[in-house]
This record gives structure tokens, C-alpha cells and sequence, in this order.
């Protein structure tokens, strides 16, 4: 959902996309919200016709959220919308010319991604439709197919907006999609049809994609520019709160990759746990923590806790990796505990923050209406 909502906002300013009709997205976060409570209820109570509803009405979710999107782009063209009026504080959201190339590459990169969610979506409902559960391979599009292609090319669009001021080489996500792609269905393949060498072969392929670009990240942090993001009014300081974020997050991306190379399988819980509440987690933590205030106008108070419940956050994360990779010795269970608490903890002082945040717009916007 964070996704969804991010790419909206994202397409809203960058490309002066809106919605049409106006209420095309309220039917989307409606359909996703309502095929997700139906899984959890259908498999909460062993119910399979709940189960299958909640799996054709999952299914349906990213076909709107892609049919939105090239609707807006109609309306567009055809001048039947006004483009939106974007305000100065947020400009440097937008476009920019010395980033074309990488906004080029990351909007490929978010296709790609979309489509691998349809497939994805899709092939999980039929198999949960006619076997009563997902497809081992509909899992691995989702996973490393739509998620790890989405983070990656936001990560691409946001970074010079948001660390360094100054745009990446397009060239280095270019070869990692290139290599991503096919080595994403390969390991979807393998794992749904029982072909191990081809499964392997794309899972340490896949791996060493993460490794590499979680190392272009960590270089392009090392040497980012000194100076603010963007230019004139709309110039914004980089945050140390989100260059913490970009550091730890895909640090633990190179980890999960590192895992994957070393013989674990993708859907292995440290690998999870290191994509999903060390990478995705933290990123989404740090992107917060830049776009809340600029975005809605509201103050997060304190760069200090902010770093301070994003290590928590880390620490936890690592925590729970170690504690799965040894499950079964008292020390691991030790660590998972520990870690879980952490993560949880992190996780609760971020809603209580953004949380307080967002009574504060909810507050001015009924102001404004009055």
C-alpha cells in the first residue's frame, strides 16, 4: 500500500500525472484493502471460498493500479485534466534535466516491476483458486520480482532529490535490470516447475544483482555531493536521518544477496527478513522522514530520534536475521525474541511520531474546510 500510494504521489509530481476519473483511486485503495482482509480472514478460519474471493479481488489490484495509471496519462494527452500545480517547496521533486537519464531508467525499472506484480497477482490467484494455495513461483515475482525492482528504482529517483543533489549514472541500473529480469523469471521458473539448476542458477544470479547494486549505493553515498537537493527556492539540506536510512538499508540488501549467493533460498527467512525489515523497511523509514515534512508541511522534530529509531529498527532486523539462521539452539530463539521486541519497539515510536504528524494535518485540512 505504501508503494501504491508513494508511485501516485510520485507520478503526481514528476510527471504532473492525475487521476482520472477522481475517484479511480479511492475504487483502488478500496479493492487492495478488501482482497487483503479476505486472505487473512479466508486463511485466519480454514474458509477457502474466502480465500478465493480475497485472491480474485487481490488479483484485480495491481490491474487497476496499472489501468490508473495509463488512464492518467490518457487524460493527460488529451488535455481532459488539468495538470497539477506543483508548489515550489516541491519542486525538487519533480523534474529535472541533469536527471532524465536515471528518471528514464527508473520509470523503465517501475514498468517492468508492474508488470511482474500483474503476472504475479494473477498466477497467485489461479493457483490459490485451484489448489487452495499461492504458486511457489507467483511468490518469487512478487518478492524479488515486483518489490525488489520497485525499491530499487524509486531508490534511483529519490536519491539525488533527497541525499546528494547531484544525479547517479544511469548505466549501472540499466545492467542491473538487464541481469535482474531474467534471472527473476529464471528463479520463478525453477521454483514452480521443480528445476533446481535453473532455480539455482537464478537465485545466485539474482543475489549477486543485490550485492552489486546495494554496493553502487553505498559508493555514490562515500562521494555524494555536499551541497543542497535541488536548486533556488524549492533547495532542500540533505538529511542525516535519510542518508542513515540509504547506508543501513541497502547494506542489509547486500546482505540478503550474500545469503542467496551462498546457497540459501530467496524465500529462506533470513533472506526475507534481511529484503523486507532491513532493506524495505528502513528505506521507508528515511523516505518518511524527508517527504513527510515537505510534503505535507508538517514538522518531525528531532534528527537525533529519528536516527535513534531507525538504528533500533536496524539492530532488531539484524537480531531476527541471526536468530533465523540457527532457530533451533537456544541462542537463536534468544535472538529472535530480542530482535522482534526491537523491531516492534522501532516500529511503534515511528507510527507515535508520523502518527502525531498526521492528527496535525488532519487538523488543518478541517480548518481549511471550515
Amino acid at each position: 500500500m505504501a508503494i501504491f500510494g508513494m508511485t501516485y504521489a510520485v507520478l503526481s509530481i514528476s510527471a504532473e500525472l492525475r487521476l482520472h476519473p477522481r475517484a479511480a483511486g479511492w475504487v483502488h485503495l478500496a479493492i487492495a484493502e478488501l482482497g487483503i482482509v479476505l486472505l487473512v480472514t479466508g486463511s485466519a478460519m480454514s474458509n477457502l471460498i474466502l480465500t478465493r474471493v480475497g485472491a480474485v479481488v487481490q488479483a484485480a489490484s495491481p490491474v487497476l493500479f496499472l489501468a490508473n495509471i495509463l488512464l492518467a496519462v490518457r487524460a493527460k494527452r488529451q488535455g481532459r485534466v488539468q495538470p497539477p500545480v506543483i508548489p515550489e517547496h516541491l519542486r525538487h521533486l519533480g523534474r529535472r534535466e541533469d536527471c532524465r537519464r536515471t528518471d528514464r531508467v527508473a520509470r523503465r525499472g517501475t514498468d517492468l516491476s508492474g508488470l511482474l506484480l500483474m503476472a504475479s497477482a494473477i498466477w497467485a490467484c489461479w493457483g490459490i483458486w485451484s489448489d487452495g494455495e499461492s504458486s511457489p513461483g507467483a511468490t518469487v515475482l512478487f518478492y524479488d520480482g515486483w518489490l525488489v525492482g520497485t525499491v530499487v528504482s524509486v531508490s534511483l529517483h529519490f536519491y539525488p532529490r533527497f541525499i546528494s543533489g547531484v544525479s547517479m549514472p544511469a548505466w549501472p541500473f540499466s545492467l542491473f535490470q538487464t541481469i535482474w529480469l531474467p534471472s527473476t523469471v529464471a528463479l520463478s521458473m525453477g521454483t514452480a516447475f521443480h528445476m533446481n539448476m535453473l532455480a539455482g542458477v537464478g537465485r545466485d544470479v539474482l543475489g549477486a544483482c543485490l550485492v552489486w547494486v546495494a554496493v553502487v549505493f553505498e559508493i555514490a553515498l562515500v562521494r555524494r555531493s555536499r551541497g543542497a537537493c535541488g536548486t533556488g527556492n524549492g533547495a532542500v539540506a540533505s538529511s542525516s536521518a535519510t542518508r542513515l536510512a540509504w547506508a543501513l538499508g541497502y547494506a542489509f540488501a547486500g546482505v540478503a544477496g550474500g545469503w542467496m549467493i551462498a546457497g540459501r533460498e530467496s524465500d529462506a527467512l533470513p533472506v526475507l527478513h534481511a529484503l523486507f525489515l532491513g532493506w524495505m523497511t528502513t528505506l521507508v523509514y528515511g523516505t518518511s522522514y524527508a517527504v513527510m515534512p515537505v510534503l505535507f508541511d508538517i514538522k518531525i522534530r528531532s534528527t537525533t530520534l529519528s536516527i535513534a529509531q531507525m538504528s533500533i529498527s536496524a539492530i532488531g532486523a539484524a537480531l531476527m536475521i541471526g536468530g533465523f539462521a540457527d532457530l533451533d539452539a537456544p541462542v537463536g530463539r534468544a535472538l529472535l525474541a530480542a530482535g522482534g521486541g526491537l523491531a516492534w519497539l522501532a516500529f511503534a515510536w515511528y507510527f507515535v511520531r508520523i502518527g502525531w504528524g498526521g492528527i496535525h494535518i488532519l487538523r488543518r485540512t478541517s480548518t481549511r474546510a471550515v
